[in-house]
Formats: C-alpha cells, structure tokens, sequence
C-alpha cells in the first residue's frame, strides 16, 4: 500500500453529485461497492470485492492522480452519501482514454451516470483537450449504450477487453454538444 494519501479534495460537482478523489479510508465503500453482484455481472475487468483490490485501485487512483493531472477515478457521492465511481483512464492504446463508471444499484435510473457522465466529457474536451474519448461495455449491457449515445458517443464495433468481447463506443472533442435529447422508442 502506498504512504501517499489523496487528500480527497472535491474534484468535480454536478447538480447533485459530487466527485472527489479516492482516498485509503474509501476501501469499505468500494469494496461494497464490488460485491454486489447486479453491479458486477457484466464487468469487463475484475471487481474490487476485498480489502486488497480496494486498497490497490486506491493506489491506482493517487498514482494517476500525481502522473497524469485531470485523469483518474473517482468517488462519487450525492446528498445520502457513496453512490460509486466515475473514472478517466489512459490504459487503452497510446492516445486513448476511456471514460468508465460503477454505481450502486440505488443510482440506477436516477440519472445519476448520465450526470456525471456529461461532466467529465466537459473536463475531458474542454479542459484536458482530450481529443477523444472511449466508452466500454460487455456487448449484453442494455443500459450503457444509449447512455453513452445521449452523450454523443457513437458505435466503433467490438473489440477484446481484458480477453472478453466489448462493444466500443467513441465520441471525438469536435463532436461534444452535451447531453443529447433520449431517442424516441419505437
């Protein structure tokens, strides 16, 4: 485990979201956050369900935090407390950065993704000069694709992950516009 701690600063608000950065004494959070299994069915990556991969995407976090400024993951919390993470991390090809969330299933269908989701696209074109973005999910997930739509991501086919399929979606800076209106269902 690493001495350097985040202070836990607030990093990013929303409406009603606030984002700061991981700290050691969020491991019980995420590691809650990682054994609920509606939050990892579809995961493409490890979930974080002990102390020790808490501790080590803790680590993770204030590494980046340090390395690479403006990228990273982070806590998110709303007015009753730890809702998930959000993240912004270079671990794709050179180049690429691919923006990512978990939330608690008491955040789901509240907009809460879409919220946060739309903030850090703002931080990544608008501050970091981000020249893309890349959104990941395992190719069955009904509910990532049109959340990253209303973002203004469109589809890039799949790929492989961390060895298992994933449906890539990519949004450029010149084509950031904000939350797009929801498509009318058939």
């Amino acid at each position: 485990m690493s001495t350097r701690d985040h202070p836990g600063d607030p990093f990013l608000h929303t409406r009603r979201v606030t984002l700061r950065g991981l700290r050691h004494a969020d491991v019980f959070d995420l590691q809650r956050l990682g054994r609920d299994a509606r939050v990892t069915q579809a995961l493409l990556d490890a979930p974080v369900n002990d102390i020790a991969s808490a501790c080590a995407l803790v680590d993770l976090a204030n590494r980046i935090y340090r390395e690479r400024p403006g990228l990273g993951v982070w806590r998110a919390d709303d007015a009753r407390g730890f809702l998930g993470f959000f993240s912004l991390m270079a671990e794709l090809a050179p180049g690429e950065v691919e923006i990512g969330t978990r939330l608690l299933p008491r955040a789901w269908g509240r907009g809460y993704a879409l919220e946060g989701g739309a903030a850090l696209c703002a931080h990544a074109f608008e501050t970091l000069r981000l020249p893309a973005l890349v959104g990941r999910c395992d190719p069955a997930n009904r509910s990532v694709p049109p959340l990253l739509m209303r973002l203004g991501f469109v589809q890039a086919g799949e790929v492989v992950q961390r060895g298992r399929p994933a449906l890539e979606l990519r949004l450029a800076r010149g084509d950031w516009r904000g939350v797009r209106r929801r498509a009318a269902r058939a």
